[in-house]
């Protein structure tokens, strides 16, 4: 039987070449069938190099949390390796020059919608935590149950950590593109960034609007005016002059617009997979507001009013973060960071070298990006 791997990490299996070894030997220790290996050696002439290994050479097999195979990379020698990714049913080879710089060991995994990105992405072998994380890092930008078409694509690119280093959503008929590359500070805390280093979330208003004064703060127990009894008020009121433009704190997607009880007429806006504000007991909307609509930071999307339970022209704003609600005048809320004047250079070399390598798989013959 083949050797043990060497070490084994997040479903990827590292093995030192020794005398006797054979690639047969590696898929069946790793549960492989004799067809797998058949399809990928004759699936380009490089590949039939797999046949001779060389005695203290380094291989890698990758395989999704289902056990199917992802990819592998050998070292062919001291300046090249070769890669090979499974896309659906067609595997893709790369002849890869090895680089102190950038990692080079990169494995490939693409997204086809058909049905929702959750459902297909399991489909492809993507694990849970992966498929939050991408849901976090895009929904600043993406909303992934109203933007996603059929045939649209996630690129998913994987290096040797459990974090992707790079996610790449494209729309095939709104021709858009969002890139998100990972980044480890000096603490070793991973963060995405686009091409040019910047965060992909928005920022937030402090508030939004200009206010007279505060009216009622964010509390447990509140004797309410109207009700005339103890209750919590779990949001802020701003006092305003009646129609006082209100704004959007943060970029998002109207989820609710209209009357809402005591809250009176209301919009509700989801700004990420994290974060949700309400702005409630306005006295009239601004124009071409709707449901699914997105809004930018700073944007008009109503005027101050007193429609529902209200004793006076103000507006109540609530702030959720993961479900709850949070004092909007304490929360910490995110902040855009960009990556500094002297780490960009670095950050962009890796860049660089991800859309390379991205490049050499879609021009490869055997590529079949849609799945």
């Amino acid at each position: 039987m083949a050797s043990a791997p060497a070490y084994t990490d997040n479903n990827t299996y590292h093995f030192t070449v020794k005398r006797g070894d054979s690639l047969s030997q590696y898929f069946s220790k790793l549960g492989l069938s004799n067809r797998l290996l058949a399809n990928l050696l004759f699936a380009n002439k490089n590949n039939k190099k797999l046949n001779q290994l060389n005695i203290g050479h380094k291989l890698t097999i990758r395989l999704h949390n289902n056990r199917r195979f992802k990819s592998l990379t050998y070292q062919l020698n001291r300046k090249t390796n070769l890669n090979i990714v499974l896309n659906g049913n067609y595997f893709s080879t790369i002849l890869n020059r090895q680089s102190k710089q950038t990692p080079s060991d990169l494995s490939i995994t693409v997204v086809s919608i058909n049905h929702s990105f959750g459902a297909d992405a399991q489909k492809a072998g993507i694990g849970f935590s992966t498929i939050s994380l991408v849901v976090k890092e895009l929904s600043w930008q993406l909303n992934f149950n109203t933007d996603l078409k059929k045939g649209d694509r996630f690129i998913i690119v994987n290096g040797f950590g459990e974090k992707p280093v790079a996610i790449i959503y494209q729309s095939i008929i709104k021709n858009k593109s969002i890139e998100a590359f990972a980044y480890k500070n000096k603490h070793g805390h991973i963060n995405y960034f686009n091409r040019f280093g910047h965060s992909l979330n928005s920022s937030f208003l402090r508030a939004p609007l200009k206010y007279k004064r505060i009216s009622s703060k964010f509390q447990l127990r509140r004797y309410h005016p109207i009700l005339k009894t103890w209750r919590p008020h779990r949001a802020v009121d701003y006092a305003a002059n009646y129609g006082t433009p209100v704004y959007s704190t943060a970029n998002g997607v109207i989820t609710t617009k209209g009357r809402k009880g005591a809250l009176g007429k209301v919009i509700i806006i989801q700004h990420s997979f994290d974060y949700t504000t309400v702005y409630a007991h306005l006295s009239r909307y601004a124009n071409n507001l709707y449901k699914g609509r997105k809004v930018k930071k700073g944007q008009i999307i109503g005027y101050v009013g007193s429609t529902g339970r209200s004793t006076g022209p103000h507006l109540h704003y609530e702030l959720h973060y993961k479900g709850k609600r949070r004092n909007p005048l304490t929360h910490k809320l995110p902040a855009q960071k960009n990556i500094s004047c002297a780490n960009l250079q670095n950050f962009k070399t890796r860049v660089n070298k991800v859309l390379s390598n991205l490049e050499l798989d879609y021009q490869s013959k055997h590529a079949n990006w849609a799945d």
